[in-house]
């Protein structure tokens, strides 16, 4: 349960339109990187290639085709967190994990032949 504390910090952020307009640019980043992962992962099985990810993996020999979904909802929820509360901390980190992000799906396009 968040405390008093936490709610002022999140609904100031969310009233600072800079703030705002940056976590909607990084929920976005975050969402659309996620599905190009899904996409570069089933593209590297289909060519032979294994998931680095145990965590992911699990889920592809449980779920089958629909391993997808539970990472593409994680990505929402994450997405979800950044735009409920854009503080200033959670931009940066977000954008550091953003840009993380993006060099291991372009990699993955890499891997799989696809230059860009």
């Amino acid at each position: 349960m968040p405390t008093a504390l936490a709610k002022r910090i999140a609904a100031r952020a969310r009233s600072d339109w800079r703030l705002v307009r940056w976590a909607r640019l990084l929920a976005l980043i975050f969402v659309v990187t996620g599905s190009l992962d899904i996409v570069s992962t089933n593209v590297a099985l289909a060519a032979g290639h294994i998931e680095g990810n145990p965590l992911v993996g699990s889920l592809q020999d449980s779920l089958g085709a629909w391993w997808a979904l539970p990472k593409y909802l994680f990505h929402l929820a994450l997405a979800v967190l950044i735009l409920w509360i854009p503080s200033r901390r959670m931009l940066k980190t977000a954008a550091a994990v953003n840009l993380v992000y993006v060099a291991i799906v372009l990699h993955n396009f890499y891997v799989v032949g696809w230059r860009f």
